[in-house]
C-alpha cells in the first residue's frame, strides 16, 4: 500500500451500518443518529491491524455500553462534553481530550452537547460488524 492522504472534505458519512443485523433490543437507538466516516478499515493494510473512524454525535440520554469485543481510543475534536460514567465516577471530556476504553469495560455514555470525535479501535469496525452479523444473524 502506498502513502495516502485522506482529505476531510472527501469523507463520506453514514451510519454504523448495523441496521441489517438482528441486534438485541437493548441496542441504543443513539447509534442510528451518529454519522460515521470510516478512514481506516481491515482492508487498509496487508493485515487487519486497527480501524479509525471520524464521527459526529448529537446529544443523547445516558445509556449503558460495554466494550465487549474491542478496545478503543477516542479523541474529541470539538464540542462536548461527552460524559462517561465509569464505576461511579463521572468523566466529562471536551475538545482536545482523550478517552481510553479497554476491552470488557462497561460505561454509561452520554453526549451532553454535540460532539465530533475520532476513534481508533482494534479490531477494525468492519470486522466487529462481521462478527456481530455471525453472532446475531441478518434481518430478512
Amino acid at each position: 500500500m502506498a502513502v495516502k492522504l485522506v482529505k476531510g472534505n472527501e469523507l463520506q458519512f453514514g451510519t454504523y451500518g448495523m441496521e441489517h443485523i438482528n441486534l438485541p433490543p437493548e441496542r441504543p437507538k443513539f447509534w442510528d443518529t451518529v454519522k460515521v466516516a470510516k478512514i481506516v478499515d481491515s482492508k487498509t493494510f496487508s493485515e487487519p491491524r486497527f480501524g479509525i473512524s471520524f464521527e459526529k454525535a448529537p446529544p443523547c440520554s445516558p445509556f449503558k455500553h460495554r466494550f465487549a469485543e474491542y478496545e478503543e481510543v477516542l479523541y474529541i475534536v470539538s464540542g462536548g462534553p461527552l460524559r462517561i460514567t465509569y464505576k461511579g465516577q463521572i468523566l466529562d471530556g471536551n475538545a482536545g481530550d482523550f478517552f481510553i476504553f479497554p476491552e470488557g469495560e462497561e460505561i454509561m455514555w452520554e453526549v451532553v452537547k454535540d460532539v465530533v470525535y475520532i476513534t481508533c479501535h482494534y479490531p477494525p469496525v468492519d470486522l466487529i460488524i462481521k462478527a456481530r452479523e455471525k453472532k446475531y444473524g441478518l434481518k430478512k
